[in-house]
């Protein structure tokens, strides 16, 4: 087996570890992304299909900071493009802000500042939102869409959950985003890796973390010539906890598998101009297969010239029973765009639309109960116990983007 040595390995090619590729990089670490599919970005992807892009979800790049502009300015030039339409949600018609943005004196009402006693992970969203808002409000305007998505009671979702989504995803004038997708994005940071003496292996999986004397020693490495030792002090893990620990050499214990949450994003194309003039709405229908719904030519017109598609993000259980689930490819397709219909009233005539795409994601996101957390736990810890192992968890892009970085700001420090 071939060894090369690196400062740092990064295991995953989303935006946590193309953010901490690139920090790595251009802090002149000798550095090696590595990443088990074909391309990077993880679900940061922008497909085309019959010439129209679209990306897999929508993803904003919530940017709170004149840095962080000026960091996507420099990476993405003229095609960072400022996208004046909110998120908004729908509540038999359209209205301002998310579900989480609802107040008793209106919508984008008295904004909620952080405690200076966070809520304990073992309190509900249940006992931390009704204090703020009234049990009764919260009943009607954010339960059932938290529900929806996560697919349990409000009182088994923690309340950290509901107070981080409030406050770290809203863009209440807009947003900014790259002029081709989010996964314009995502190449860039790559391209940027490899300029700065980076390697980004695609194809390429982690086989064996392999640790001695409680420290890293080094990354084995699977790639289309073959294996790969990577004799390395510093990995960043910017994939799934759970997986990575289960690399580790020697194993550790047998770890119980914790509840997730599978997703399916559907695609459509709809003959003619723009459905709406949004670019995501939250949707707590029932009635409605999707929990949000994204309009990708009123997040980019160069996106979907001639048409528009409409994105569908579909959650659920990956589970035969379950109802989105467990229809088939056009079945889902066809609920979902006749949706766009009744209730929703976007669409007059569900034959303009047709099907692009069907992606199944079983395992899309932990969604643990409170009962679980501990559980869900248990692997960072386990990998945060190896000295050298840094940990840059998924998000929002610029909150994973901002872990990647803070993983090899530690990995520096030692």
């Amino acid at each position: 087996m071939q060894t090369l040595s690196a400062n740092v390995v990064v295991m995953g090619a989303g935006p946590a570890g193309l953010g901490a590729g690139l920090a790595a990089a251009r802090a002149g670490m000798r550095t090696v992304v590595v990443e088990a599919s074909d391309s990077v970005g993880g679900l940061c992807r922008t497909l085309a299909v019959d010439g129209l892009r679209f990306d897999l979800g929508g993803h904003i790049p919530f940017v709170r900071d004149d840095t962080r502009h000026r960091w996507l300015g420099e990476l993405l030039g003229d095609d960072l493009r400022w996208v004046p339409r909110p998120v908004r949600s729908w509540r038999d018609g359209l209205r301002d802000g998310r579900y989480l943005d609802q107040r008793p004196a209106g919508p984008l009402g008295s904004p909620v500042h952080p405690d200076p006693d966070p809520p304990s992970p073992l309190t509900p969203a249940s006992a931390v939102l009704g204090p703020l808002f009234g049990a009764s409000f919260v009943d009607r305007h954010m339960r059932p869409y938290l529900e929806k998505v996560d697919g349990a009671p409000l009182e088994q979702i923690p309340g950290v959950r509901a107070l981080r989504l409030m406050r770290d995803q809203a863009a209440p004038e807009g947003f900014w985003f790259p002029r081709l997708g989010i996964g314009q994005l995502m190449d860039a940071m790559a391209e940027a890796i490899t300029a700065e003496g980076g390697l980004v292996a695609t194809d390429t999986g982690v086989e064996a973390i392999d640790v001695g004397g409680g420290a890293v020693r080094g990354v084995v490495v699977t790639g289309p010539e073959g294996p790969v030792r990577f004799s390395t002090p510093s990995v960043v893990v910017a994939a799934a906890a759970g997986r990575a620990a289960s690399l580790l050499h020697p194993h550790p214990p047998a770890l119980d598998p914790v509840r997730m949450r599978a997703v399916c994003i559907v695609m459509a194309a709809v003959e003619g101009e723009r459905l709406t003039d949004e670019a995501w709405v939250q949707v707590d229908d029932p009635r409605v297969p999707a929990g949000r719904i994204f309009e990708m030519g009123n997040w980019s017109r160069d996106m979907t010239p001639g048409e528009t598609v409409m994105g569908f993000e579909c959650y659920c259980r990956a589970d035969d029973q379950d109802p989105v689930w467990g229809l088939g490819d056009e079945d889902l397709t066809a609920a979902c765009i006749r949706s766009l219909r009744e209730p929703l009233g976007w669409l007059d005539d569900p034959r303009r639309a047709r099907g692009l795409m069907v992606l199944r994601l079983p395992r899309a996101y932990p969604a643990p109960e409170i009962s679980q957390l501990a559980e869900i736990g248990l692997p960072a810890e386990i990998l945060r116990s190896v000295d050298g192992i840094h940990l840059a968890p998924g998000a929002a892009v610029i909150e994973a983007i901002e872990a990647g970085e803070a993983a090899v700001a530690a990995a520096i420090a030692g």
